[in-house]
């Protein structure tokens, strides 16, 4: 079934991706050997929230593919634009999600304000265009505009920026043509350390291409590692009292989660990774303790050396490389309404059947009950099992069991595959 239902996907990939570049992609209009970075803010509470720029930057490198400017994805809460100031037309797009947006579901934000760092990054425009950066309202569509600005090329406001140099190793690949590049920076090595990071960069890179669809898509693929140095090893642990100064700030306990481990450090992450042009970030934690975490096109992040490090940074790359959802429901989470049950939700391998149509529906065998029960007869069968986005009623997920429930999962479901698959043909076509 994965393979017949395989070539709709590629072919829809294609008619989306040559349609938008038809709407406006003139490719002549950006300089393909230079990031443009847009730093900013973005702050609120539980029911409001703006953008505030902070500083535009530019570098050396760009990672992605100039024949795909604009994202056939429609995932995540947010999404960036570079728009044609007289014609209207889009010219680049992608979208992204936030710690913010996780921050804005938890019981505290409904009291308090705050603020969260955030990063995007372009290819540098050769011509006057706008930035619009864009947050889903709760009916799920992009109508709520957060920032708008002019970025003029020659402006002196555009800093030019020297990221620092450390060792750089290639581990698969040879980046010589476009690819889904993905860049696993340390953290929390210090600088004796060094060999260590590499050697579990390594294990960590062989894990992920002895998982389908990488295994049979390693040409599709580049990894590299950068040995980032912080000053004390480990990191912040606040529920055993550890204080780590780290390169990256990376902590546990996010938004009171044991288990999550992200930084709130977005500026010091590309700081850092500004060095090697990439698609994806994979920050890899100097520890043993099991965690992780993953935020859409922004990183995922994991422990170097647990036992089921390999199996956590799968999940978490579904995650931040593939836009996928959690499927769980049976474990203890900070967020309340994280998925309005009454919209169909973004994320591909969830859904509400509000517009089921929207998802995997084509793919069902005419045989199977929707919903799905979970029975031994449809446990290795792509269904609609409810249970999924944190809740047990309202939300469904592919399969009875999946990379992205479960870490015991032997293999990601036939949805999240598909997924990640044209993921990996979007950056290397």
């Amino acid at each position: 079934m994965i393979e017949h239902s395989l070539s709709r996907y590629l072919v829809l990939i294609c008619i989306i991706t040559c349609s938008c570049l038809t709407k406006g992609a003139d490719k002549k209009g950006f300089d393909f050997d230079t990031t443009l970075r847009v730093d900013f803010i973005l702050a609120g509470n539980h029911s409001n929230q703006n953008a505030y720029l902070v500083s535009l930057s530019q570098y050396d490198g760009w990672s992605g593919s100039p024949n795909q400017l604009i994202s056939p994805f429609d995932f995540g809460e947010y999404r960036y634009m570079l728009v044609h100031p007289e014609t209207g037309d889009t010219l680049f797009q992608r979208g992204f999600s936030t710690l913010f947006e996780e921050w804005r579901t938890v019981e505290e934000a409904k009291y308090s304000r705050r603020a969260f760092q955030q990063t995007v990054l372009m290819p540098l425009p050769l011509m006057k265009m706008t930035l619009v950066i864009d947050g889903r309202e709760r009916d799920g569509f992009f109508f709520r505009q957060l920032l708008e600005e002019t970025i003029e090329p020659e402006s002196l406001s555009i800093k030019i920026s020297q990221p620092a140099e450390f060792e750089k190793r290639i581990l698969h690949g040879d980046f010589k043509v476009p690819k889904a590049d993905f860049l696993i920076m340390a953290e929390g090595f210090e600088i004796d350390e060094m060999e260590v990071f590499y050697q579990y960069a390594m294990e960590l890179t062989e894990a992920i291409l002895n998982v389908e669809p990488f295994k049979s898509h390693r040409d599709l693929m580049s990894v590299s590692a950068l040995g980032v140095p912080s000053k004390q090893s480990g990191v912040n642990d606040p529920h055993q009292n550890t204080w780590r100064n780290s390169a990256m700030g990376a902590s546990f306990n996010s938004l009171g989660i044991d288990r999550y481990l992200v930084t709130e450090s977005f500026w010091k992450v590309h700081d850092y990774a500004a060095q090697v042009p990439h698609d994806h970030l994979i920050i890899l934690v100097n520890g043993n303790k099991y965690g992780g975490g993953g935020i859409y096109n922004h990183f995922s992040v994991v422990t170097s050396h647990n036992r089921l490090s390999a199996e956590v940074l799968l999940h978490e790359i579904g995650h931040g490389f593939a836009g996928l959802g959690d499927e769980y429901f049976d474990s203890d989470v900070s967020y309340t309404d994280y998925i309005n049950q009454e919209i169909e939700p973004w994320q591909p391998n969830l859904t509400t059947l509000i517009d089921f149509g929207s998802k995997w529906q084509h793919i069902l065998s005419s045989d199977t009950p929707v919903p799905t029960p979970i029975r031994p007869k449809y446990r290795n069968v792509t269904g609609v099992f409810e249970g999924g986005g944190y809740v047990a009623k309202g939300v469904f997920r592919p399969a009875i069991n999946c990379r992205m429930r479960s870490v015991d999962a032997s293999a990601f479901c036939e949805v999240c595959h598909k997924v990640i698959l044209q993921k990996l043909l979007f950056y290397s076509q």
